[in-house]
């Protein structure tokens, strides 16, 4: 047990809110849990490997809690042994304790999984893939709602921060619109034949008269189309990339928004 100890020690080390981590050859997991302390009311957890930056997560506030500062992050930092950076936690304003998933104040926030530099190529897979290869939902595990993930744009490298709903237990089906800026949600009594969630089969001809009945955006321009991507919020990058993997969609059955926006629902 304490070569283990020593071992967690020597690969991850925190500094603040930076966490160094020494690559090399892990014979087993490391789980390290921390609490982290905020001193700023929008903090950013930094993730270096090696002494170099590697990735970087603003923790966007809610407004229901716009002030971290004097707060606390009891989170889990975990390193496989293929090389994968996995960190979550809650939000708490007690240093020894935090609520669970139950209480009204429960506040999660997830770090999108990544791979240090010996397995680059793994990170490089992932481009344009959904939440569920980033390792941001589980199938057979439902998300709790008041997780909300922070994503890092495959191309500009800044964070962004998502809140979803489920789709599926919400008969409901999503689009994002043509500019990324917002997320139209749609009850399946709403229009007929709308795609349910986990459907294979969905064809072109009837997508496209499905869309010409959703409404138009009420921010930015363009449409609403069933396989828009998932935006980035800074660069409008594809982020969750419909268009180019389609054959991911029907699996996605989590409706994604930016923090603190409301969903477009039909009527407004």
């Amino acid at each position: 047990m304490a070569n283990i100890l020593i071992m967690i020690k020597r690969t991850v080390k925190i500094k603040g809110n930076d966490i160094y981590i020494s690559n090399g050859f892990f014979k087993r997991e490391i789980e390290l849990a921390h609490v982290f302390e905020f001193h700023v009311p929008m903090p950013a957890i930094r993730v270096f490997e090696n002494k170099k930056l590697k990735r970087e997560f603003n923790i966007d506030t809610l407004d229901s809690n716009p002030d971290l500062n004097g707060q606390f992050f009891h989170s889990s930092i975990r390193v496989l042994t293929n090389g994968a950076v996995m960190i979550d936690g809650i939000v708490s304003k007690d240093r020894t304790s935090y609520p669970d998933w139950k209480s009204k104040d429960y506040e999660a926030i997830r770090l999108q999984p990544f791979f240090l530099s010996s397995e680059e190529a793994e990170n490089n897979k992932l481009v344009g893939a959904g939440l569920f290869q980033r390792g941001l939902h589980f199938s057979g595990t439902v998300t709790p709602l008041n997780v909300r993930a922070i994503c890092i744009c495959d191309n500009c490298k800044k964070s962004f921060t998502l809140q979803h709903f489920h789709a599926g237990f919400s008969e409901a089906q999503y689009f994002y619109s043509s500019d990324g800026k917002q997320t139209l949600y749609v009850s399946y009594e709403q229009i007929k034949d709308l795609p349910r969630q986990l459907q294979e089969a969905v064809h072109e001809e009837d997508l496209r008269l499905l869309e010409n009945q959703l409404p138009k955006p009420t921010k930015g321009q363009g449409n609403y189309s069933y396989y828009n991507p998932l935006r980035c919020l800074h660069c409008c990058y594809a982020f969750i990339d419909f268009e180019q993997n389609k054959e991911i969609r029907h699996k996605e059955y989590y409706g994604n928004y930016f923090i603190n926006q409301q969903l477009q629902k039909i009527g407004d």
